[in-house]
């Protein structure tokens, strides 16, 4: 205990007062996306919401849903709740083993007080009814709303909170995400269909292993099916998919098992690391960006193209890159072919013979040969090679 206590003050004082994120599934979901990148792994363990670190920046992160769309996913599940779900239990009619209008449904969204330990109790309530449905109770739900899963991650207790549990639906437990983003002519925006998979994908996992402490078992009662409530069209009629998500969850799993331990985490940054002062709007953006800048330097980052789509320190992270005419900003592609190879500007050089570092040797030959074929298609050395020269 003692042990927790001091890696949590670390991480508190890592994190530094900057915003705060909790970890769930689209936070664990992202960072699966950058497990390579030391600074997004130090923001990870410390709960750093990197979307809003860099407010007020020149770097700030273009992520967030308009209120528009918050408020049609605040409609959207009104709608699917009103009725005692009625438009739920339509959906999962062919699922469930009773009709609609005898199904029991729990909502773990109410009823528990406020502050840090709701989700506790609600991950603790969650355990007992999915061990009634692995009984297989009379008395057990058809659907549980709100569901709450826990995992270690990286060594700590994160909670979960699933959209719905159908309960062993034709034998078998359903997980379902809702998103209000639409399906339009039978297709899903793709981007979106793979980030609520993935999602999914997590709950089934935590779910399966919630089941084996209750003693059934997971791969039978805990199917790998996702279901995804979106609405139809342009309007808000509910409308499910099915999709099998099993190589997801695998791949969850892969990675919940190599979250480097918190307590690692915490060991292995640098003295004094914080993201406090990059938080502090009141201190003007370079003396912010320059503490980012130092951060950055002491513990590495891993900046690729596609970090654009998901991490708030993208575009931070781009502009360091172009100042130092990084390989990494031409793909993931350019920089297995440049193995050892430091700067853009370097690659240049070997194209040109410059003699190699041992470390670049294995490239060297590759680009010079590249150079020659370059040179020998345009009839000569190009005026900027000359130049360079």
């Amino acid at each position: 205990m003692a042990a927790s206590n001091t890696v949590g003050k670390r991480l508190d004082a890592i994190r530094g007062g900057a915003p705060r994120r909790s970890p769930n599934v689209r936070v664990l979901a992202t960072y699966a996306r950058h497990t390579g990148c030391n600074l997004a792994t130090l923001g990870f363990a410390a709960g750093v919401d990197f979307d809003r670190l860099l407010a007020g920046t020149r770097f700030a992160a273009p992520f967030g849903q308009s209120p528009f769309a918050i408020g049609r996913g605040l409609s959207f599940e009104r709608l699917l709740r009103a009725g005692h779900y009625a438009a739920t239990l339509d959906l999962l009619r062919h699922l469930l083993a009773v009709p609609p209008d005898a199904a029991r449904v729990l909502n773990l969204r109410q009823g528990y007080p406020p502050g840090p330990d709701h989700m506790p109790l609600r991950a603790r309530d969650t355990a007992a009814l999915l061990g009634r449905i692995v009984r297989g109770e009379p008395s057990a739900p058809h659907l549980i709303d709100g569901a709450v899963l826990s995992a270690a991650v990286g060594g700590r207790t994160a909670y979960f909170e699933a959209d719905a549990l159908a309960a062993l639906a034709r034998g078998e437990i359903r997980v379902a995400e809702v998103k209000s983003f639409p399906k339009v002519d039978d297709r899903v925006d793709p981007d979106k269909l793979g980030a609520a998979l993935d999602q999914v994908a997590i709950y089934i996992l935590l779910a399966r292993a919630e089941v084996l402490r209750q003693g059934g078992d997971p791969e039978r009662l805990v199917s790998d099916r996702a279901l995804l409530i979106t609405p139809r069209n342009v309007g808000l009629t509910p409308t499910l998919s099915e999709q099998r998500v099993e190589a997801r969850v695998r791949r969850v799993a892969r990675l919940l098992s190599a979250i480097p331990a918190a307590e690692d985490v915490a060991v292995a940054a640098p003295p004094k690391a914080s993201f406090g002062p990059v938080a502090n709007t009141a201190a003007a953006e370079d003396r912010r960006l320059e503490a980012l800048h130092d951060l950055a330097d002491r513990v590495g980052t891993a900046y690729e193209p596609s970090c654009l789509a998901d991490c708030g320190n993208s575009r931070f992270c781009r502009a360091r890159a172009f100042r130092d005419g990084a390989p990494c900003l031409s793909g993931t592609m350019t920089l297995r072919l440049l193995p050892g190879v430091p700067t853009l500007n370097r690659a240049e050089e070997l194209t040109r013979g410059a003699a190699p570092a041992p470390e670049e040797a294995p490239a060297a030959a590759l680009l010079e040969r590249a150079g020659r074929l370059y040179d020998d298609a345009l009839g000569g050395p190009t005026a900027s090679r000359r130049r360079l020269a």
